[in-house]
């Protein structure tokens, strides 16, 4: 007869090796409640991390306008030129931005506003005007929403 002693020996002095099916199963849903757990928690983060890069993007863009117009005279007139530099002679300015899309992937949208002033903004994930959520737009500076 091969019973296991409290000490987990068996009879014949081998020890006893492995889990049970029980155990494992105690084991494996724990995990499972615990990522659960983890995801819920974390799945609201990457949205705020969403809207703080883009208010981020637009005000570097808009920064990166005004650095422009400081060294050059004008505002540039289009974000290629923020991102190619001018190359207009005596008028040598480098690239001042490398990457220009939201986080889903769109192109910021750079244009000079009525008051001659730079903005930058964002349409959202859809990439059309008005919208909630991700489809939400942004503007850089905030009082040029329209």
């Amino acid at each position: 007869m091969n019973t296991t002693l409290r000490t987990g020996l068996t009879r014949r002095g081998s020890l006893r090796r492995g889990f049970t099916l029980l155990e494992l199963i105690v084991v494996i849903t724990i995990i499972g409640i615990l990522g659960t757990l983890v995801v819920v928690r974390v799945a609201g983060y990457t949205t705020t991390a969403r809207i703080t890069k883009i208010k981020n993007d637009l005000k570097a863009i808009v920064r990166a306008a005004e650095f422009y117009q400081a060294r050059l005279g004008q505002f540039p007139q289009s974000i290629e030129e923020l991102k190619t530099g001018s190359t207009e002679p005596g008028k040598e300015q480098d690239a001042l931005l490398q990457e220009t899309k939201d986080p889903w992937g769109n192109e910021y949208y750079y244009e000079i506003d009525s008051n001659g002033k730079p903005r930058a903004y964002c349409l959202g994930r859809d990439a059309t005007q008005g919208g909630e959520g991700d489809n939400q737009d942004y503007y850089e500076p905030e009082e040029a929403e329209q």
